[in-house]
């Protein structure tokens, strides 16, 4: 599909004047829009169009009113200062008024105008401020604002629109005049078009587009709140530089074949089912790289966006040029949906045919279907090309090389890797791995200085994963999964190894046994990795990494800090304690750490690695435990920051892969180093069991209280005594372990870890004995690894605190990894939104917006493939399943959000009625409710009955997923409650909150309710506030 492409950030000669559109499709700049920041005009041989020209007319004028204070991620809570007086959309412009703002001289900003530059850049600038005073009391947090822009733009005005966007054919809406407009606005968090609110592309991904249904030669204002964000812009820089773009397209039919309705043929297109393939920037589609005559992968991923108003199905796939080379269908059995307005990627098998790759250049075509209106009799099908789309081919053993894999949600992901150069020096067993992480805004696969920084080893891969996109999630929850989904998959297939080498021992990466390495965000990426999986950690070299989001960029600025009470604030920030490296510093005992930063750093400062260092020496008592190498004279990233000698030994040193020991004894020492025994005392540190592997193949499972902090003191001591036991020469340990705050855990097994434990003959849990071992063994090693120690405080008296059970029933009803929160969990396993379809016409089309804009922002910051569907048609795929249980295993796959309460979305009323509710919401009674009964012996009800007021929760959706809920009293509650879905990583979500009507002012002070569920899904009222 081509698209007609309208420009708001024009340059300022045209945009106030008619606008000749032009083709993209002819216009090379498109292809580098990812590095090249410019927006300019686009080229066709003709702008006619049924005789007309389409036209624009756009003010290169800005209207701006700024600067006021905001804090690190707090504007999705709401914190505009400009609420508590109408709010930016229906203030006029004044150059007299003034507004309060501390950030400005007398205290004071005013209205002001600022122009397009010749690139298409609006710059939010404050040459009045002075920043380098401000910053002196409070740091670079004092660069963090948040501003406001408006500008206008008009429609097209055309007669006929039939094939740019507009639905001129009768179907009985109120389609009939509107077109289709897709917008974004990128370097921002949310703006506006006239009263709707739509998200931006904060981070400059380019894949996503918003469609709008507006009347030709209609004038509509659009409003852009600019946040500068330090994290993303930096903080060095005064003023901080502070920009944004916006980007209009009226999409139009052009190569968009419509057969009609099934079984006639019908060259007059639709504009109604029109999909476009996403080819604006990197990560619209995912191909694997060919490596001498293989290809690296099976999968490969097409992203498409359905900028029509009608549900498309995508029926099938085939190659259409290279068809005598390469082969394609869809992993999907059934047709994959796409929601109007929405993005999906599509996963596809892909596979060479012959023995030879000649070409590496092909073509995709998708039949596509579309039923009209959810009428089966008036089906259509059309045909979707894509462009040329070009595999690189490399040579094997020579660099890196990209190879795809399917990650745990089931769309196709990417990774890079660099193979061992003599595997066959291995003989025995899989080898260790090197894993290196990304820093910030890095597209590994468009990367050069990322893909050479590791050289290639003699026995090690070096695997460089992509965390899902090039922020991702700061290597933490679906970001950390990506990686391990890398791992296993290249361990297990082999993808881009010639046949011949695969079967040697030493081809094959262990999972287990890996250098964790990384720099900038990739660096507290490996913090994070050695924090939190420490048993599969052989060492690690972070640099230049941060010890949380909130020491990098302090979240001191928090307006809503000023009306919020510190019980509240505390459980807010509980929701990402989990991130924090330093907390679980703990875990590192035991890991050699060789921590690397240059002593000029000024995006990392070196205060970051020093800290984390001082900290893992003072859990170890050992002043040489952890390492920092500082490189005085240089900043964030200098030649050789991750090989140079020093980084070059350190790896030599741990991972024994560059020389060929000569005897079989040799190669015990290596593999013993490779696994060594654990510490004889260390100390495991959890906040939340979801995010945490084991330490000393102890896994934590839950927790007493939940997002309090628990820990587990071991000691491993000799077994003196071995007259009960009948194992010759071998090495039998008592474990002691001291517990606080653990309810259940259990131990795992894997070859690894049988190395490096030994025999345990004893365990002894705050003083309860279990004998592994011997004559008096309570419990075989076989079911040792398949139970959990459970410490219940309610056992009768007699009964020790600590009991083994074989039972896995808990899972069923109780919270467990896999469902334990908080409300950022639901993005670790494949998402669908489910919209309600219920309540009057205005909450239906709120919900339908915010539940499109909920499947953007997921698809946008973490490249998932979101469905969107009904209430109607997902409720009716659980009475299938309740009809017909082998239908329920594909349903059950999913985590889901859900939108509107139990009233307006059945399937929220489904999900809700599983258990029982303390935290309700009711929309017809208008109130939501807290109905106390944990633990106290009258209940207690607590209601809140304003208009405004809204809820978000996640609660159980079967076994081992989560449903996210949205709900509000009204249009404005569920508004409120929508901007707290945790798109990004960072932000204070706990498992429930009731947002209040004063958020959009007093932000998190405005939440009049927030907590975390207990192991039962039950409220909590000492983790509630």
């Amino acid at each position: 599909m081509h698209t007609a492409i309208v420009l708001i950030a024009l340059l300022p000669a045209i945009a106030t004047g008619s606008l000749c559109l032009r083709d993209p499709m002819h216009d090379p700049m498109l292809e580098h829009r990812q590095t090249h920041l410019a927006l300019l005009s686009r080229n066709s041989p003709s702008c006619q169009t049924r005789n007309r020209d389409l036209t624009l007319s756009a003010d290169p004028t800005w209207q701006v009113l700024g600067p006021f204070p905001t804090g690190m991620r707090e504007q999705d809570f709401g914190a505009d200062p400009l609420e508590a007086f109408g709010g930016f959309l229906n203030l006029p412009y004044d150059e007299e008024a003034q507004y309060p703002s501390e950030l400005a001289q007398d205290g004071v900003v005013r209205w002001h105008v600022t122009e397009m530059d010749s690139e298409g850049w609006i710059h939010v600038l404050y040459p009045d401020v002075d920043w380098k005073f401000n910053q002196q009391s409070l740091g670079w947090a004092f660069n963090q604002f948040q501003a406001w822009a408006r500008s206008s733009f008009t429609v097209p005005p055309l007669s006929s629109m039939n094939h740019q966007g507009s639905s001129t054919k009768g179907n009985g809406n109120n389609n009939e005049e509107l077109c289709s407009v897709t917008i974004q606005c990128e370097n921002v968090g949310d703006f506006f078009v006239d009263n709707e609110r739509l998200s931006g592309d904060w981070y400059g991904y380019g894949l996503t587009r918003h469609t709008l249904r507006l009347r030709p030669g209609s004038r509509h204002v659009l409003s852009v709140r600019v946040v500068h964000e330090v994290r993303i812009f930096g903080g060095q820089v005064l003023p901080p530089p502070s920009k944004f773009r916006c980007e209009l397209e009226v999409p139009f039919t052009s190569g968009y074949h419509n057969r009609g309705k099934e079984g006639t043929e019908n060259q007059e297109s639709d504009a109604r089912a029109m999909v476009q393939v996403v080819k604006e920037a990197t990560g619209g589609t995912i191909v694997m790289d060919a490596v001498d005559d293989s290809l690296a992968g099976e999968y490969i991923s097409v992203a498409l966006r359905n900028v029509g108003t009608e549900k498309v199905l995508v029926r099938s796939v085939r190659v259409k040029q290279g068809s005598e080379q390469f082969a394609a269908s869809m992993i999907s059995s059934t047709p994959v949906a796409l929601y109007p307005s929405t993005h999906r990627p599509i996963a596809l098998r892909f596979e060479k045919i012959g023995d030879q790759i000649r070409q590496v250049d092909f073509s995709l075509e998708f039949e596509l279907a579309t039923t009209w209106s959810g009428d089966i009799r008036q089906m259509s099908t059309s045909i979707l090309e894509t462009n040329i789309i070009s595999i690189e081919h490399r040579n094997w053993g020579q660099g890196a090389y990209k190879y795809t894999f399917l990650d745990f949600d089931g769309t196709v992901q990417y990774a890079a890797a660099i193979p061992p150069s003599n595997p066959s020096l291995q003989p025995t067993g899989p080898a260790p791995a090197v894993v290196a992480l990304h820093g910030a805004g890095v597209e590994v696969s468009q990367s050069p200085f990322w893909l050479s920084e590791y050289e290639q080893r003699e026995r090690s891969w070096v695997i460089l994963p992509t965390g899902r996109s090039p922020w991702g999630y700061d290597w933490h929850g679906a970001s950390i999964k990506n990686v391990m989904s890398a791992l296993q998959s290249l361990a297990s297939s082999l993808p881009g190894v010639p046949q011949s080498l695969k079967d040697l021992a030493g081809m094959r990466p262990d999972p287990e046994r890996l250098f964790m390495a990384g720099h900038s965000n990739g660096g507290q990426g490996a913090w994070y990795m050695v924090t939190h999986f420490p048993d599969k950690a052989i060492a690690a070299t972070p640099a230049a990494g941060y010890v949380n989001i909130r020491h990098y960029v302090p979240f001191i600025g928090w307006q809503s800090n000023s009306y919020m009470d510190s019980h509240l604030r505390g459980l807010l920030e509980s929701s990402i304690i989990e991130f924090d490296n330093d907390v679980h510093m703990s875990n590192t005992v035991g890991i050699p750490i060789l921590a690397r930063t240059g002593g000029l750093d000024d995006n990392v400062p070196p205060l970051n690695s020093r800290k984390l260092v001082r900290l893992g020496q003072e859990n170890a008592h050992n002043l040489s435990a952890v390492r920092l190498s500082e490189v005085q004279g240089e900043g964030h990233w200098f030649a050789g920051v991750l090989h140079d000698d020093i980084m070059k030994a350190f790896l030599k040193e741990h991972l024994h892969d560059d020389t060929t020991p000569g005897n079989p004894g040799e190669w015990d020492k290596v593999r013993s180093a490779l696994h060594p025994p654990f510490p004889n005392d260390f100390e495991i540190t959890v906040i939340n069991p979801a995010g945490m592997g084991s330490k000393g193949g102890i896994q934590v499972e839950q927790l007493h209280i939940p997002y309090r902090k628990g820990t587990i003191k071991v000691r491993i001591q000799e077994e003196e005594d071995k007259s009960d036991y009948s194992r010759g020469q071998e090495t039998m340990t008592t474990w002691v372990l001291r517990t606080t705050n653990i309810r259940r855990f259990r131990m795992i097994n894997s070859i690894s870890l049988q190395r490096r434990r030994g025999t345990i003959a004893k365990l002894v849990i705050d003083g309860v004995i279990f004998n592994l071992a011997g004559n008096r063994r309570d419990i075989s090693e076989e079911l040792l690894f398949s139970g959990t120690f459970l410490r219940d405080p309610q056992a009768p008296k007699g009964t020790p605190l600590w009991q083994f059970t074989t039972s896995n029933e808990w899972v069923n009803i109780e919270r467990h990894r896999e469902t334990y929160g908080p409300a950022i969990q639901i993005l670790e396993k494949k998402v669908a939104v489910v919209i309600g379809t219920g309540g009057d016409a205005e909450f239906k089309a709120a919900a339908d917006r915010i539940g499109k804009l909920v499947a953007h922002d997921i698809y946008l910051y973490g490249r998932h493939d979101v469905e969107v569907i009904t209430d109607r048609e997902y409720h009716a795929r659980i009475r299938t399943m309740e009809h017909h249980d082998n239908a329920g295993t594909q349903l059950e796959r999913t985590n889901l959000v859900l939108i509107g309460d139990a009233h307006l979305n059945r399937v929220t009323h489904h999900v809700l009625a599983q258990t029982e509710q303390e935290v309700r919401i009711d929309s017809l009674a208008g109130s939501v409710s807290i109905q106390s009964t944990s633990g106290i012996v009258m209940a207690t009800t607590t209601e809140f009955n304003e208009p405004g007021t809204g809820l978000l929760q996640i609660r159980p959706w079967g076994d081992s997923h989560l449903a996210l809920i949205i709900a509000g009293l009204d249009v404005r509650g569920l508004e409120t409650a929508a901007r707290l879905f945790p798109k990004r990583t960072g932000l204070l979500v706990p498992d429930w909150v009731i947002a209040g009507p004063d958020m959009p002012w007093k932000g998190a002070g405005g939440i009049l309710a927030a907590g975390y569920w207990g192991n039962h899904w039950e409220y909590q009222p000492h983790m509630s506030a």
